[in-house]
């Protein structure tokens, strides 16, 4: 049981690390998903007014987001919950992160997303 548990995260982790090619994100998702990370709204997330971060450093100077994947709770044998961040860094700004909580739902030996959501924010 150990043994396919870890064989379980690894896959978890390479889906949502995955998120970050545009090119494959949709590949990624359940065929039922009720939701998208929408990584437009990501971006909006780590911007400040004035189109400043941190001290007086401007955006251009940060990296675009990108997913990491965090902390992984199996519900059930097939639904595991894992925590993730969208995360932004900059010349002076260490780095700023969106958390992220991703419902996963095994599906034929593979683990895509049934939801995301951006914790903290109102939807």
């Amino acid at each position: 049981m150990w043994a396919d548990e870890a064989i379980d995260r690894e896959a978890i982790d390479k889906v949502i690390v995955g998120l970050n090619d545009a090119d494959h994100r949709a590949e990624l998702f359940t065929k039922g998903a009720n939701s998208k990370v929408d990584f437009d709204r990501l971006v909006e997330l780590h911007r400040k007014p004035g189109g400043t971060v941190g001290m007086d450093e401007t955006w251009t100077q940060m990296t675009e987001p990108h997913v990491v994947s965090g902390k992984i709770r199996f519900v059930k044998g097939n639904v595991a919950v894992a925590e993730g961040a969208s995360v932004v860094e900059g010349a002076l700004t260490l780095a700023r992160r969106a958390p992220l909580l991703f419902v996963m739902k095994k599906e034929g030996g593979k683990w895509p997303v049934d939801a995301a959501r951006v914790m903290g924010q109102k939807p």
